[in-house]
């Protein structure tokens, strides 16, 4: 019996809990919240940071420690590292090379709008300028990983969401290099009392975070480059170690984890298609890392700075909702995006999380920044992180089901009809031209690394040459065969002058689709050239296609309601 109470006392009197009953009441605090949110139609960040609520400080207490949110550090900040480079691999130019204009455009403009009505705003509200520069820089960031997550759970692809993934990119990038600069200024002003000379010293800080992840990015990206192509190297532990390694490094160098995976992510996107491959490597381990983040997420909201910092945080969120909103629908406007992408993304960027809060870490190592200004800061954007990450799901949720691309994540007859892979305005000399040009663009877009550029020009030809592939009404489908490859590809060009195709009614083509079919895919091959056929055949997309005048016009057209008929899901 003596031995049964010792055994009590030990248990009743433990100084905290094992780190792994942490993870475990995380992850099913997690799944519960979930589970409860399905009935309400929440999505499933949502669930989890609400179950994350319930375990944490303000419910149950069960977690919410700072010696246990210390120990899990580790786990966020590899989540976030995850998630970045999944990011940096949406950035390969061979997806966005024509749709640069209103990515860039409207990523510059809801990332300054978002810091100049945040700034106003909270001068015009009474506050100094240290706090309103600070608290500026920060507004300007939105959080990867719940839009990551959403997207995912909406089953959401298209042009609206490499728009979104990709501005979030950048978003996040131009966010750090402000704060750096906004944190150099105000530092230098309480040291000195004065700021202009301290521009350069700005500029350098500035340059160093971006061009030090920038080489750490790419080095490491290039090394496991080499290491992937070796089959005695495992992908996933190679991947796993390179994540790690990156955020060991980046936090001994003092750079910001997120930044350098993205960079790495960009590397691996827009290297060789085994590197790219390895972007998916860690997929089995993304639900329990997103549902232990989440959840975390609701465990470290800080509730309590809501009552205490309420005015001021109200001023701050609806300055930032009001930045993010103008400023991504000015952007989309300026890009010339279609109305339906920049009314929407005009309210897919406000959830804010991870970046805001690692931005108040690194606020509070500064030696020189006072200690009310740190935590007057640190309060206001915690309380605006709690609103953001409860509230901004639902907006970026409902962005996605109103830009018409939730649930299009699956696969479909023609996967190659998407709008990295058109080119309008096409001039050529002669059909011969209009392919050699086509297959030049098809070679710069796919990953065609079994064959070589004259190869495939030549098999288009002799394809062409024993019969002419224009079918008349404008249209041409040429095509030729490669040995080996991952699906159909394919590219589609528009020509309004028209080109002389031998076309049977005698009509210029104006409209041109390329397409290459591996050896063991040509059943399929059928199936594609029957349904690209009927789809341009009739009269009304026909129309349209040739009167685009840039890719997104064309792909408004190919997913309009009268062509999805066409071009099938095959689930």
């Amino acid at each position: 019996m003596e031995a049964l109470k010792q055994i009590f006392d030990s248990i009743m009197h433990a100084g905290h809990m094992s780190p792994f009953l942490v993870v475990g009441i995380l992850i099913l605090a997690g799944f519960a919240g979930d589970w409860v949110g399905k009935f309400f139609k929440l999505p499933h960040v949502t669930g989890n940071i609400l179950g994350g609520i319930v375990v944490g400080p303000y419910c149950l207490g069960l977690i919410g420690g700072h010696d246990q949110l210390h120990d899990l550090q580790p786990i966020a900040t590899f989540a976030m590292s995850l998630v970045a480079v999944s990011i940096g691999g949406h950035l390969s130019y061979r997806r966005i090379h024509n749709s640069l204009r209103r990515i860039i455009s409207i990523s510059m403009f809801e990332v300054f709008l978002s810091v100049i009505t945040v700034v106003v705003a909270c001068k015009l509200f009474g506050m100094d300028w240290p706090t309103t520069l600070l608290l500026g820089g920060i507004a300007a960031s939105t959080a990867p990983a719940t839009t990551i997550a959403l997207i995912r759970e909406s089953r959401a692809k298209g042009p609206f969401v490499k728009t979104l993934i990709s501005a979030v990119a950048l978003n996040n990038i131009l966010c750090i290099l402000i704060f750096v600069m906004m944190r150099t200024f105000v530092s230098a002003y309480f040291e000195s009392g004065e700021t202009t000379g301290k521009i350069d010293d700005a500029l350098l800080l500035s340059g160093y975070h971006l061009l030090g992840a920038l080489i750490l990015g790419l080095g490491m990206g290039w090394i496991t480059k080499i290491l992937v192509s070796k089959p005695k190297f495992h992908d996933f532990t190679t991947i796993l170690l390179a994540i790690m390694l990156l955020d060991g490094l980046a936090a001994y160098l003092t750079l910001s984890p997120l930044l350098v995976c993205l960079f790495f992510g960009v590397y691996l996107g827009n290297s060789s298609e085994v590197a790219e491959k390895q972007l998916n490597t860690l997929t089995p381990l993304e639900p329990t890392l997103y549902v232990i983040f989440f959840t975390l997420a609701g465990v470290s909201l800080h509730l309590d700075e809501l009552a205490a910092v309420g005015v001021a945080a109200t001023v701050y969120i609806g300055a930032r909702v009001l930045g993010k909103t103008l400023g991504a629908a000015m952007g989309g406007m300026v890009g010339k995006c279609s109305k339906r992408m920049w009314q929407n993304m005009s309210y897919a960027l406000y959830p804010q999380s991870g970046i805001a809060i690692g931005l108040v870490v690194l606020l509070n190592d500064d030696a020189f920044v006072p200690g009310e200004i740190k935590s007057a800061v640190g309060a206001i954007i915690l309380a605006g992180v709690t609103v953001a990450e409860i509230i901004g799901p639902f907006a970026t949720k409902a962005a996605l089901a109103r830009s018409g691309e939730a649930n299009r994540d699956r696969q479909r007859l023609v996967e190659f009809l998407a709008e990295e892979f058109i080119v309008v305005d096409l001039k050529a000399l002669d059909k011969w031209d209009a392919i050699r040009q086509l297959v030049t663009f098809m070679m710069r877009t796919h990953r065609v690394e079994h064959i070589s550029q004259d190869e495939l020009y030549q098999s288009v030809v002799d394809r062409e040459k024993d019969m002419s592939t224009a079918m008349g009404r404008g249209i041409a489908i040429p095509h030729g065969h490669i040995e080996k490859g991952p699906a159909i590809q394919g590219v589609m060009g528009i020509c309004r002058n028209g080109i002389e195709f031998d076309a049977p009614d005698g009509e210029p083509v104006k409209l041109i689709m390329l397409i290459v079919t591996p050896k063991d895919k040509k059943d399929m091959h059928l199936k594609v050239l029957s349904s690209l056929s009927s789809m341009v055949r009739n009269d009304a997309i026909r129309t349209r296609l040739m009167a685009a005048i840039s890719p997104e016009d064309a792909m408004e057209v190919i997913e309009s309601e009268e062509a999805r008929d066409y071009n099938y899901f095959l689930e």
